[in-house]
């Protein structure tokens, strides 16, 4: 037992003597104010970052100085969120690692969590100006081409007019600690380069938790417990922890009667000193195009989470229409407008919704994008003006039904025919 501390010893002072340059910016945003989930977030964000916590455990092993950057309670919110984007400057062979704690939900831009930062219980308009998504915060942070990067949410991916999520009360397993092998964390943090974004569920899911913390934070310390001890033998790698990390979530909404499915995006290289971090950055989801290639289709740049969204909202469009009646005029007004309410953003840019991040396009492929993309936009202006026009009546129902039975016809035929060109 002598020898063994001494050799683990001998392994974390060379790590800090080898590495003791190279930071761990560690980034936790935890809601812990919310009326909802406030204890249940700030269990998360202790086990994370307490002097015995997650941080600690990383910084140790794996020899880097912790940076400490955490904004719980009143901190969590936009204005800290956007400074920390603007303002973080990193190594090159620094971690980030960045973990967000709160609601969350689903935009349409893409299929990860808009994450809110605030009050998640505010208007509609209010909540879009709140909430920043995910996968554009992981991109913002790789582009400051960190060696690796890792950017981690447990948050709600559903729509916000569902109901919020119900906390179990039942019991979850946590794994009891055992001792880490140094090896395989140092492993982990220092032998890979680039990145990967990893959610708590998949869209149209929400992210569970109880009494002893969100699901997936919990599938995360087992995992973490299991594949770093000194008993296992097998070689870990990402792949291998976040495979773990989605399996053990999922078992747990299991034995929950509930339905939970983490998501990841990975990206990331061995190091071995050398690996530039900028090979790897995600510039857009659109692909990239060499100079003198053809151009691609246009279906390369169409966002499937867009088409998605109008899939969902199409069912109730034409129930909408089919229970226009003067009769239930008060209550079908109402029903419009929160539809209106809850989907007027991705309505009023579904154009660029459709295209989102068509940013990657070669200049001399725009104008072709550009004129063969042009009545899809002309479709996109009329729903949403045709939307707008319905709902400027929310005050005089038997207007708004009038209104109504005109005008959806038209709506519920453009975003047909918007899925029939696209919808693949």
């Amino acid at each position: 037992m002598k020898v063994m501390r001494i050799l683990l010893g001998y392994t974390l002072l060379c790590s800090q003597l080898c590495f003791g340059q190279s930071k761990l910016h560690f980034i936790v945003f935890a809601d812990t104010h919310d009326r909802s989930l406030g204890q249940t977030n700030l269990k998360t964000f202790h086990d994370l970052s307490s002097s015995i916590g997650f941080v600690n455990t990383i910084a140790t092993y794996a020899g880097l100085q912790p940076n400490l950057l955490l904004y719980e309670g009143e901190k969590c919110n936009p204005k800290e969120i956007d400074q920390l984007l603007t303002t973080l400057v990193v190594g090159k062979d620094d971690v980030i690692f960045f973990y967000f704690i709160g609601h969350g939900w689903n935009n349409r831009q893409n299929n990860y969590p808009s994450f809110i930062f605030g009050n998640a219980y505010t208007d509609r308009a209010t909540l879009e100006t709140i909430s920043r998504n995910q996968y554009d915060i992981y991109r913002r942070l790789i582009s400051k081409q960190a060696r690796l990067t890792i950017v981690i949410g447990e948050a709600c991916n559903k729509e916000r007019s569902d109901s919020p999520p119900v906390i179990s009360k039942r019991e979850i397993e946590i794994m009891s600690p055992q001792p880490y092998d140094p090896l395989k964390i140092k492993a982990l943090f220092r032998n890979w380069s680039g990145g990967f974004l990893l959610s708590s569920c998949q869209r149209n899911q929400f992210s569970y938790s109880d009494l002893k913390g969100g699901w997936m934070s919990v599938a995360w310390q087992n995992t973490f417990t299991e594949l770093c001890n000194d008993t296992y033998k097998r070689k870990v790698d990402w792949q291998l922890f976040l495979t773990s990390v989605q399996s053990k979530t999922q078992k747990t909404a299991e034995k929950n009667e509930q339905k939970q499915m983490p998501q990841f995006e990975l990206s990331i290289l061995p190091f071995n000193g050398s690996t530039p971090v900028s090979n790897i950055i995600p510039k857009s989801n659109t692909p990239v195009s060499i100079t003198n290639a053809p151009c691609p289709s246009i279906d390369s740049y169409v966002n499937e989470t867009a088409l998605a969204g109008i899939r969902e909202d199409l069912p109730l469009l034409h129930e909408m229409y089919d229970e226009i009646d003067s009769d239930n005029a008060k209550e079908y007004a109402g029903a419009f407008g929160l539809f209106f309410q809850n989907q007027r953003n991705f309505y009023n840019k579904l154009g660029s919704m459709v295209f989102y991040e068509a940013t990657g396009i070669p200049d001399k492929c725009r104008p072709t994008f550009d004129k063969n993309t042009k009545w899809v936009f002309d479709s996109t202006n009329e729903i949403y003006q045709r939307i707008s026009v319905i709902n400027k009546y929310t005050s005089n129902p038997n207007k708004l039904v009038q209104q109504a039975r005109s005008d959806l016809p038209s709506i519920i035929s453009r975003l047909e025919e918007i899925l029939e060109k696209f919808d693949k």
